[in-house]
């Protein structure tokens, strides 16, 4: 017959609690301020050593039973308290000190854990205290031995420092670590110090008392000197005061130059641009004048010296013309000339246009306005103004028949009598 499950469900549960019991009874939990060293199996290290423990800061831990065994060594600072008496200084004069130290076990492989735990398992807060008090005066009597006691009052901190560089040496080899050290107090019963106190007082006084006179009289050649510099300040700002009065009217001076030399250019750009202005307006004034002139006198010449030149050319063309009629009409006259029947004829019908032609030109150049016929009292008067006249006929026609061979009269004559 087979197990049922309400069993197999019992010893599931009853594993799970053994096993729940047993990690419950050798789970181990590292509080921050402590060290677990399980002790029991063999383990090396990082240089190789070979140890019968493994360390454990913070966190938590598995124990295997019966082979390993679980130790606490707490990482609490531990104050020590040094009342030091009668510790010889240099030149063997014994003084008390007062100190006060921090001391904690190393939490660190860095630190010396290792160290720690070879010398410390097991061991209670109150022998870690001595052993790290016992270090530290022997670390603070060596120290001590170099210094005179003055050197220790009054070099504190070098003092502490020192001492702490000594034996936080000392403590890392013995795993544990020198957080902090102060000296408290120094006393010296043998009254050393008191004395080198009234000492260093008088000495002080002392020099008080010159650095007084000391300073004194450098005060008063510092004051000699300062009015020295004073006087020789005074002297230097008065030459620095004419010097720039100098500057100042050598510079007014040549800005004054500069302004009138500047003036002078503007008056003479000033003239010069009216000159050249008035020669503007002079050249305006003469093409003005010229364009006038012009106007007034070149153009209506030239417009009549044109009209002149068409009229004279007009008055030529109808000369050659004229002169053409004329050529063919003395042409016509010619021919006709030649015939002797009728040269006669031609003479006497160009008879009243060649007296018309003589007395023209008498009419152009003889103006008789009135005539007045004097009587010299011989009676002559009219009659020879009359024969007068009848004479300038008779030179007249004498004068055609020079010029032409017509005898007109004759001819009159010669056609009277034919017609009779």
């Amino acid at each position: 017959m087979g197990i049922s499950i309400q069993v197999w469900t019992a010893i599931g549960i009853i594993l799970i609690a053994i096993i729940i019991i047993f990690v419950k009874a050798n789970l181990h939990i590292c509080e921050p301020n402590e060290l677990l060293i399980f002790s029991g199996r063999q383990r090396k290290l990082k240089d190789g050593t070979k140890v019968g423990y493994r360390v454990i800061k913070g966190g938590r831990g598995l124990k295997i039973p019966i082979v390993e065994s679980v130790t606490r060594m707490p990482l609490n600072t531990i104050p020590i308290e040094i009342d030091l008496k009668g510790a010889l200084t240099n030149g063997l004069i014994p003084i008390d000190i007062e100190a006060m130290a921090n001391v904690k076990i190393a939490g660190s492989e860095k630190e010396g854990v290792y160290n720690a735990l070879e010398r410390f398992a097991g061991r209670n807060l109150g022998e870690i205290s001595q052993v790290a008090r016992t270090t530290i005066d022997g670390s603070l009597r060596g120290v001590l031995a170099t210094l005179s006691p003055e050197e220790a009052n009054t070099r504190r901190l070098e003092f502490a420092e020192k001492v702490a560089e000594q034996a936080g040496i000392d403590l890392e080899r013995l795993g544990l670590v020198l957080d902090t050290f102060k000296i408290k107090q120094i006393a010296d019963p043998q009254g050393y110090l008191e004395n080198i106190g009234r000492k260093k007082n008088a000495e002080v006084r002392r020099d008080a008392l010159i650095a007084e006179a000391t300073a004194e009289a450098e005060a008063r050649v510092v004051a000699a000197e300062a009015k020295k510099k004073g006087s020789v300040a005074e002297f230097m700002a008065e030459v620095a005061v004419v010097e720039a009065e100098n500057k100042y009217k050598i510079k007014k001076a040549e800005m004054t130059a500069d302004v009138n030399r500047a003036e002078s250019r503007a008056a003479v750009a000033k003239g010069i641009t009216q000159v050249q202005e008035e020669e503007k307006l002079e050249s305006a004034r003469v093409k003005l004048n010229k364009n006038k002139y012009e106007a007034d006198t070149i153009v209506p010449a030239a417009a009549e010296k044109q009209a002149l030149e068409l009229l004279a050319k007009g008055k030529a063309a109808r000369i050659v013309e004229e002169g053409k009629a004329m050529a063919e009409a003395v042409k016509v006259m010619r021919e006709q000339w030649k015939k002797d029947e009728t040269k006669e004829l031609f003479l006497i019908q160009q008879l009243p246009l060649i007296l018309d032609r003589v007395t023209g030109v008498m009419k152009d150049n003889l103006q008789i306005e009135k005539i007045t016929i004097l009587d010299q009292g011989d009676g002559n008067g009219f009659p020879a103004y009359v024969k007068g006249i009848t004479g300038g006929v008779t030179a007249f026609f004498e004068g055609i028949k020079g010029a032409t061979g017509l005898d007109i009269p004759d001819i009159l004559a010669t056609k009277k009598k034919g017609g009779d």
